[in-house]
């Protein structure tokens, strides 16, 4: 075991190679070429028999993490939402990690558990509500929030629901209604909650994006031995960025009682800027929101967030008491007694850490240059020939080459393929209406005007090299 002396030195030198690390991630191929055998053969070293120094193994993690991995932290990765951490973000991860509070009760760990408080609360009043009286948790990330509002909705709904699982739902079939180009975690949630597949109610969107009350309520009218239990709104689907109608999908709810939730998973980050914003009106009719904060507001992962009107439905979906724990109170809201999770680490100082550095403004200008970018990336594709095939504020774009001739999903393809494998830049490929179509999503808060202009050269560039 290390001394204090032997601690501080260790901590010391960890962190200039992970500042090192981030120094050169620029310069860093964006996709590493190890290949699984290759891998495991180097790792036949680590037998566990006996010690090594921690920074020779800090030295050969970084080594292989750098070398065999698509690099999320890049600027020039334009992928999904996993982007660089915020350094105040990292040293909020090492704080909680040192500390190492438990998180399950508030008398154990009351500092943490405030720090928790007053960033849900924050959060709250920037979606519209009250911010004394905002409910809610952190989480692993949006599929543990997610699946926190089915069991909200279901505590709402059925009040034998709790004590008696399914038996207690009355003969009636829980539905959840959403849209088909939703984050389909939603069917891992339905089955883990004894739902099952077919609780989960796809609704194509009228065009294919941007799904709208009447679509749902037409649903729910065709479909009258399901009960509407959940409709969910998302606000920025993951494949092409689609805000759905937050405020039609809201009066289809209150016809019919069910739970709103809005899935802001991404774009909810976004809250902290007035134009996107404005983009999500009627996020403060929802009963609920999920947040990610390692998503647009660059927190190490992994930092989720549910946040919702009231704090009762959790109080009854996870409530509980035992002679072992030193308390069940509502009064301090016991996480455990409202959360999904039991011990839990202390997720949400990392966003403290960076709402306190950089401020409210701070996001506002990085997520504003994020959308800036967006905007450029659009209209050169545009300017150059490429077809935009989706619409939406975010720094998201979908585009195809326009083709006279040829299979537009075998081109996609071979586009994709040949700028993940210049190692230069990394997007991918979606199915929009049916059609492969090229992804790009500005996730760092380190990419340039440059790094955008870069894609594009090499998009024009596998363009060229099409049969």
């Amino acid at each position: 075991m290390s001394g204090p002396d032997s601690t501080r030195s260790e901590l010391l030198a960890a962190a200039d190679r992970a500042a090192e690390f981030l120094k050169r991630r620029r310069t860093s191929p964006v996709t590493g070429k190890a290949s699984a055998a290759e891998l495991r053969e180097h790792l036949e070293i680590y037998d566990f028999a006996a010690p090594r120094p921690v920074l020779d193994v800090v030295d050969d993690v970084f080594e292989l993490l750098e070398r065999a991995a698509v690099r999320s932290d890049h600027p020039r990765y334009f992928g999904l939402f996993n982007p660089p951490a915020l350094p105040a973000g990292i040293v909020g991860d090492l704080v909680a990690a040192t500390v190492n509070p438990q998180l399950a009760v508030w008398s154990h760990a009351p500092a943490a558990a405030e720090i928790e408080r007053k960033v849900l609360q924050w959060f709250g009043s920037l979606i519209g509500w009250d911010a004394a009286g905002t409910a809610g948790t952190f989480t692993s990330g949006g599929t543990e929030a997610n699946h926190t509002a089915l069991l909200a909705a279901l505590a709402r709904r059925y009040p034998k629901w709790a004590k008696d699982g399914v038996a207690g739902l009355g003969g009636k079939r829980p539905a959840i209604y959403v849209s088909s180009e939703a984050h389909l975690a939603w069917i891992k949630i339905a089955r883990n909650a004894g739902l099952g597949r077919d609780a989960v109610r796809l609704v194509q969107p009228p065009g294919g994006l941007r799904l709208d009350g009447g679509s749902v309520e037409e649903a729910i009218r065709r479909e009258r031995h399901f009960d509407p239990v959940l409709i969910v709104a998302t606000a920025g689907t993951t494949a092409h960025g689609a805000i759905d109608d937050i405020r039609g999908l809201d009066v289809v709810a209150r016809r019919h009682q069910a739970h709103l939730h809005v899935d802001a998973a991404w774009a909810g980050g976004g809250l902290l800027n007035d134009k996107v914003r404005d983009e999500l009106a009627g996020v403060e009719l929802a009963d609920s929101v999920t947040i990610d904060p390692h998503k647009w507001l660059a927190v190490p992962m992994g930092a989720g967030m549910y946040l919702a009107r009231d704090w009762s439905p959790l109080e009854t979906a996870f409530g509980v008491s035992t002679g072992y724990m030193p308390s069940a109170s509502v009064e301090y809201r016991d996480p455990y007694i409202h959360s999904l999770q039991w011990s839990r680490r202390f997720i949400g100082l990392k966003l403290f850490m960076a709402l306190a550095t950089i401020g409210h403004q701070g996001y506002s200008s990085i997520i504003e240059e994020q959308l800036v970018l967006g905007r450029t990336l659009r209209s050169q594709l545009l300017a150059r020939g490429w077809r935009v095939l989706n619409e939406t504020p975010l720094p998201l774009v979908c585009f195809a080459p326009a083709l006279t001739k040829g299979d537009e999903d075998v081109a996609v393809r071979a586009i994709e393929s040949y700028v993940v494998g210049s190692g230069k830049a990394w997007l991918s490929s979606v199915s929009l209406r049916g059609k492969l179509a090229l992804r790009a999503c500005i996730t760092s808060y380190e990419s340039t005007a440059q790094d955008v202009h870069e894609l594009l050269d090499l998009l024009d560039e596998a363009r060229l090299h099409l049969p």
